[in-house]
């Protein structure tokens, strides 16, 4: 797995992360038996940070089990970002303490989760990396419509990291926000590399239909893993977040990394098919 530097945080993160939306949500023993296997299955190949929140269900309580039980290799090596989606002062430190309760007292990257009252708890997730209770701070929202508050918080200055959506049909982020994170020296992590939160079936299907042969040296065996190689290529220090709950898809969506990029021509004929 080849690592990336996520921006002015200065961390070696692996090129491919672990999303846990509905994925880590899983309740019970069998639950938390799962969530350790698919983090020893990440960890294994060399992925080094696990994203959740706490709107992620049991995510967060999952994480903090499988992080104390043991039975993970190279834990200790692992990078974990969670989010806070409170709009008021008051609420998101009540919930910054409950994750921190969840995972077990530890987290590296705490994100404003959809920008919710960002202008007041940006500062103070500021402080608590002054205090060295979090290592690093960041903002994220899913909806485009939102790229302008996503701006403002990065002239800041208070935000190291932002997360948002990008893929193949969804690339407004390559007009404003990817250039502005190169000139701050900004990390990137992208949601729904795979495809659009909401159109996921339109981009997987439209897909199926292309030719994978060509890019059989590069990792790529499905529609899914050619999503990943088309963003690794697009930009040279994005960490990509794709969400699964299956251990064979684990593995096929790190293959793609450290592989040669896709050249410039077969980027803009993915393109095409969405124009």
């Amino acid at each position: 797995m080849k690592t990336r530097v996520l921006g002015r945080t200065g961390w070696a993160v692996s090129e491919i992360a672990c999303g846990t939306y509905k994925t880590f949500d899983v309740p019970g023993g069998s639950g938390q038996a799962k969530v350790v296997s698919l983090m020893q299955a990440n960890l294994g190949l060399g992925v080094n940070l696990f994203d959740s929140a706490p709107m992620y269900g049991l995510s967060e309580a999952n994480i903090g089990h499988a992080l104390r039980s043991g039975k993970l290799n190279n834990a200790s090596t692992a990078y974990i970002a969670t989010k806070v989606l409170q709009s008021g002062l008051a609420g998101a430190k009540q919930q910054i303490g409950n994750s921190f309760s969840a995972i077990g007292g530890r987290i590296d990257l705490m994100q404003i989760h959809n920008m919710a009252g960002w202008r007041e708890v940006l500062p103070y997730l500021a402080e608590l990396k002054a205090e060295g209770r979090i290592r690093a701070t960041g903002v994220t929202h899913y909806d485009p419509g939102a790229f302008g508050e996503i701006e403002a918080a990065m002239r800041t200055g208070q935000a190291d990291v932002i997360q948002i959506p990008w893929n193949i049909m969804e690339r407004r982020v390559e007009q404003r926000l990817i250039p502005l994170a190169k000139d701050l020296n900004l990390g990137v992590l992208v949601m729904t590399p795979i495809c659009p939160l909401f159109s996921r079936a339109g981009q997987l299907t439209a897909l199926q239909k292309v030719d994978l042969s060509p890019w059989k040296s590069l990792g790529v065996t499905d529609a899914g893993s050619l999503c990943l190689k088309y963003l690794l290529s697009k930009h040279p220090t994005a960490i990509l977040l794709p969400a699964t709950s299956r251990l064979d898809r684990v593995a096929s969506n790190a293959a793609v990394s450290g592989t040669s990029p896709l050249p410039p021509e077969d980027l803009r004929k993915l393109e095409a098919l969405f124009k």
